[in-house]
């Protein structure tokens, strides 16, 4: 508001948007104190958000340690990636297999004979029957040239969904064949074809003969067939080169015949990996917490810095459970893996790590034991149906409450926000009273300005009239 009324300095001469800016510094200080503790809150509100994203996903990290499918996941390997490639799923059991592909399954190929200008072709109806079903399509040539007809033909055919891909092939100049190849592969799948009635365009075409046999075939409709572990007597075939239901739980891709040895085993990296992510989500954690629960004295400055969550009994709670929980020994599991320290997840070393509370991983020690006790380690973390809650189990189930809607996380963000929309109210309420205030303080002043103007115009006034009677006095 200074400067708007324009009163600065008029009649007093004094600058009066510097004391009443003054006057209002003075009088704001409790609002200087508000603004203050809303900052200090919305610090909190952040920090408590950034804990609540770090424990949501170190829940998903104990999660997948107490998951059944991490300690089941299995992987496949396969001696010769040329011959097939192979994928297995929780349910595949652990086992060795010898395969010998000796054929691929191939889609059934037909093709015309050799076309060229003096070739007829003529319109008309033809049927196409696949595995049982049939489709009947009008043919009707379109263009001047046998290309064009070919070409035509070609897009009508393609056009009816008959479960065939028709194609040209330009062999050498103005000589042709159209190839119809079914779209789906394995002896059931062959074509059969026919003229409908008197029509006679695949005769005409070459691709059936008088008899309506099929006079030129390109490639025979075949099975893939697979021979296992050496059993020659009983190949196992399939229509199709993707093949899920041979061996449970594998699905496999036939690429080329060949021998292929294949093995299911479980995959132990997924596990360790899965560890290494849990120690990783552990420690973003543990370093969150640390740096705002902290308080540092400057002892040149005689000031102190606190962290945003500087004394938080809720934050002291979290923190004293997790540790609790992780360093715990499980009943009921051999005693050489019942802590996780004995099996390679342990406090971090040396005496900064023992105070910052993190957590260190011994991959080799870990691998080792995986090796020596993967029941009891499945045990120890709750991946197991002999125990009803292993060590990540209880920790997840700790997580998932305090993140949950109604959790302390979401508790504690709301208890603040609800502060910090108390002190706006506040804050607004107080801001309108100082904006009156102001209003008030150059009021007065104005008013002073004023009555100095007045006392100013009477002063000259008076002093006018006492020159006018000085002068008349003279004159007598």
């Amino acid at each position: 508001m200074a400067g708007i009324l324009g009163i600065n300095g008029i009649i007093s001469g004094l600058n009066t948007d510097e004391i009443i800016k003054a006057i209002m510094d003075k009088e704001r200080l409790p609002l200087n104190s508000l603004e203050s503790k809303k900052a200090t809150l919305k610090g909190r509100s952040d920090a408590w958000r950034e804990l609540n994203s770090r424990i949501y996903k170190l829940k998903d990290a104990a999660y997948n340690l107490q998951s059944f499918t991490t300690f089941r996941a299995q992987k496949v390997t396969v001696s010769d990636d040329k011959v097939l490639t192979a994928t297995a799923s929780a349910e595949a059991l652990l086992s060795s297999y010898q395969l010998n592909v000796k054929s691929l399954a191939k889609a059934h190929s037909v093709s015309t004979g050799l076309i060229n200008d003096a070739t007829s072709i003529s319109g008309g109806k033809i049927q196409i029957t696949i595995n049982g079903e049939s489709k009947e399509i009008e043919i009707n040539p379109e263009g001047s040239s046998n290309r064009e007809k070919l070409n035509s033909i070609v897009k009508q055919i393609n056009a009816a969904g008959a479960g065939v891909t028709a194609s040209v092939i330009n062999l050498s100049e103005n000589e042709f064949k159209l190839y119809l190849t079914g779209k789906d592969t394995g002896v059931a799948n062959r074509l059969a074809l026919e003229d409908v009635g008197t029509d006679r365009v695949l005769k005409d075409l070459g691709i059936l003969d008088e008899t309506d046999t099929i006079a030129h075939q390109a490639q025979a409709a075949t099975d893939a067939v697979i021979e296992i572990n050496g059993d020659t007597t009983n190949p196992a075939t399939r229509s199709g080169n993707t093949i899920t239901d041979l061996i449970p739980g594998v699905a496999l891709t036939l690429k080329e015949a060949g021998t292929v040895t294949l093995g299911v085993e479980l995959d132990k990296a997924k596990i360790v990996d899965s560890v290494k992510g849990f120690v990783d989500a552990y420690n973003s954690v543990m370093d969150y917490i640390n740096q705002n629960k902290t308080f540092s004295y400057n002892e040149t400055t005689k000031t102190g810095t606190a962290g945003k969550l500087f004394g938080d009994s809720s934050l002291m709670y979290i923190e004293s459970q997790i540790k609790s929980t992780l360093y715990q020994k499980m009943e009921g599991v051999d005693s050489t893996v019942g802590l996780l320290s004995l099996v390679g997840i342990k406090g971090a070393s040396g005496i900064e790590g023992a105070k910052s509370g993190k957590l260190e991983f011994d991959e080799e020690l870990f691998k080792t034991k995986l090796d020596t006790d993967f029941n009891e380690i499945a045990k120890l973390f709750g991946a197991s149906s002999e125990v009803s809650e292993g060590i990540f189990t209880k920790l997840h189930n700790d997580l998932f409450e305090w993140t949950s809607s109604d959790g302390v996380l979401k508790t504690k963000s709301n208890t603040i926000q609800r502060e910090i929309s108390d002190l706006d109210e506040r804050l607004r309420a107080m801001e309108d009273r100082l904006a009156l205030r102001e209003k008030y303080h150059y009021a007065r002043f104005m008013a002073m300005e004023k009555a100095l103007a007045k006392i100013q115009s009477q002063s000259s006034w008076l002093t006018a009239q006492l020159g006018t009677l000085s002068a008349n006095w003279k004159g007598k």
